[in-house]
C-alpha cells in the first residue's frame, strides 16, 4: 500500500514539473514541442482554443484507444496522467508563474531538463505519460513499424505543424530541447546509488575476497579464469560496491597484493540481495 501511494505521488510530481515546464517556460517563450502539447499549442494559435482543453480532448481520445487496443491493464498504466495533466496545464497557466525568466534559451534548457526529468519520474513509478505514445504503439501493432520511429515520425510532424508560426530562433531552440530532455530522461532512469564493479585479477585472490567480505561488508563473485601469458588457472574477483568504499578497497587490496590488476567499471543500476533487496545473513 506504501509502494502505491508513493507510485501515486511520484506520478503526479512528474506530471507537474512536466506542466510546468511546458506551461511557463516553452509556451512563454514560443518555443516549438512536440507531443500533444506541441500539437495543443498549434491548435491554440490557429484556432484559439487553450492548450488545456486541446492536450484534454487528445488524452481522453487516445486513453480510450489505448483501453480499446491493448486491454485495461495498459490503461491503468496512463490513466492518471491522461486526467490529471491537463489539469495541471491549466492550473499552472492561471497562476502567477509566468513572466520570471526573460533569457529563451535559459528557459529551453530548464524547460528540456524538466520535462525529461517528469517523465522519467513516471516511468520509474511504473506508469506512462501516454499522449502520442499510445498512437506509435498502435501503429506499430497494425503495420509491425518500429514504435521508436513512428514516435519520431509523429514528433517530427508536430513540430513541422508549428514551424509554420514560429522563427527559426524558436525552431532551432525546440530541436535542441529534443535532446536536451532526451538526454535528462536517460540520466532520471538511470540515476540512483552510485555504484563502481571492481574486476580483481591477482594470485592472492583468497586473501582478497576475505578482506572484502569481512572488512569492507561488500559481496564477492570469484570466477574461474586463466592467465594469458603463462596459461595458468586462477579465479577473477568481482564486487559491486559504493563509490565512497572505493579508495579504502584499493588500499587494501594493494597492502595485500600490490601488483594486483584492478579495473574499476561505473555501474548504472544493480537490483538483487543487498541492493534492491535486504541482505540477509545465516545465523
Amino acid at each position: 500500500m506504501k509502494k502505491k501511494l508513493l507510485n501515486l505521488l511520484l506520478i503526479l510530481f512528474g506530471n507537474a514539473c512536466i506542466a510546468f515546464a511546458v506551461n511557463t517556460l516553452i509556451l512563454e517563450h514560443g518555443i516549438i514541442c512536440g507531443g500533444v502539447s506541441g500539437l495543443g499549442s498549434a491548435v491554440q494559435h490557429y484556432f484559439g482554443v487553450p492548450v488545456s482543453l486541446v492536450v484534454a480532448i487528445l488524452n481522453m481520445a487516445l486513453f480510450f484507444l489505448g483501453l480499446k487496443v491493448f486491454g485495461k491493464k495498459f490503461a491503468m498504466s496512463i490513466i492518471i496522467s491522461t486526467f490529471t495533466f491537463p489539469v495541471l496545464l491549466e492550473a499552472f497557466a492561471r497562476s502567477p508563474f509566468h513572466g520570471y525568466l526573460d533569457d529563451p534559451l535559459l528557459a529551453m534548457v530548464i524547460g528540456g531538463c524538466l520535462i525529461g526529468f517528469g517523465i522519467g519520474i513516471v516511468i520509474k513509478a511504473n506508469a506512462s505519460t501516454g499522449g502520442v505514445d499510445i498512437l506509435a504503439q498502435y501503429i506499430h501493432k497494425k503495420f509491425d513499424m518500429p514504435v521508436h520511429v513512428v514516435l519520431n515520425v509523429i514528433d517530427v510532424l508536430i513540430l513541422m505543424f508549428q514551424i509554420t508560426y514560429s522563427d527559426t530562433t524558436n525552431v532551432i531552440y525546440g530541436i535542441i530541447m529534443a535532446f536536451v530532455t532526451s538526454a535528462m530522461l536517460q540520466k532520471t532512469l538511470a540515476s540512483g546509488r552510485s555504484l563502481v564493479q571492481l574486476t580483481i585479477i591477482s594470485d592472492a585472490y583468497e586473501e582478497i575476497k576475505k578482506m572484502i567480505l569481512d572488512e569492507m561488508d561488500a559481496g564477492v563473485t570469484m570466477l574461474l579464469s586463466e592467465t594469458g601469458y603463462r596459461e595458468k588457472d586462477s579465479k577473477l574477483i568481482t564486487s559491486v560496491i559504493p563509490y565512497q568504499k572505493l579508495p579504502k578497497m584499493k588500499e587494501k587490496i594493494r597492502e595485500i597484493d600490490p601488483i594486483a590488476f584492478i579495473i574499476v567499471a561505473k555501474v548504472e543500476e544493480v537490483g538483487g540481495k543487498g541492493f534492491s533487496i535486504d541482505r540477509q545473513y545465516n545465523q
